[in-house]
């Protein structure tokens, strides 16, 4: 039995290894072919056949037994390209605070689960200002994009039960951003925040 499972989590790393690989070249491709204007949302559309490839992973590949920690999972070398490329796990219910992404493009995709962002539009004349632009609800294949620098939102895994996962590509090395909190209506404070990444895992 022990020697069915040791296999078993053999194949399945070796699949989600050729599914990130798959993953990587399609940014690349795409990246190679429009160095001048990069369409986020385009982009999103292209890798959004991934959750079809084999070796797709599902966030119960990336958790355990125990509580579901929140997990930023590398699957780029940001020193080795021009973009970053990660898998994000949510734990049942997480939500994110109101960031941006340092003037960066990006795009997020369900992988797994279901995923509500509500976009922001910042403005810093006179007193900060954020002004919701709405909600979106990403399940499984659907994403999100942006290429504003003035963009901020907020994530949050729908379901209180099961932990979620997306894949998120960035146009660069999200090392610091800004988080968002609302001291009352209409008055808003930001801070800077440093981006953590854990070592790849697939």
């Amino acid at each position: 039995m022990h020697d069915a499972l040791a296999t078993l989590r053999s194949e399945r790393k070796r699949t989600n290894s050729a599914w990130t690989g798959r993953i990587l070249d399609a940014i690349d491709r795409y990246l190679d072919a429009r160095p001048a204007a990069i369409d986020p949302s385009h982009l999103a559309g292209v890798l959004a056949q991934a959750v079809r490839w084999p070796g797709c992973p599902r966030a119960l590949d990336l958790s355990d037994d125990r509580a579901t920690p929140y997990r930023r999972i590398p699957l780029s070398d940001v020193r080795n390209c021009d973009y970053e490329a990660l898998l994000i796990l949510w734990p049942p219910g997480h939500a994110t605070p109101i960031h941006d992404h340092a003037g960066l493009w990006g795009i997020e995709l369900a992988l797994d689960g279901t995923l509500e962002v509500e976009s922001f539009a910042l403005s810093f004349r006179g007193a900060l200002r954020l002004d919701s632009h709405g909600k979106s609800i990403l399940g499984i294949g659907n994403h999100a994009s942006f290429a504003e620098a003035d963009h901020a939102h907020r994530c949050r895994n729908l379901s209180s039960a099961r932990p979620a996962l997306s894949l998120h590509v960035y146009g660069g090395g999200l090392d610091t951003y800004r988080s968002y909190h609302q001291q009352r209506p209409g008055e808003w404070i930001d801070a800077i925040r440093q981006a953590r990444r854990e070592p790849a895992l697939i």
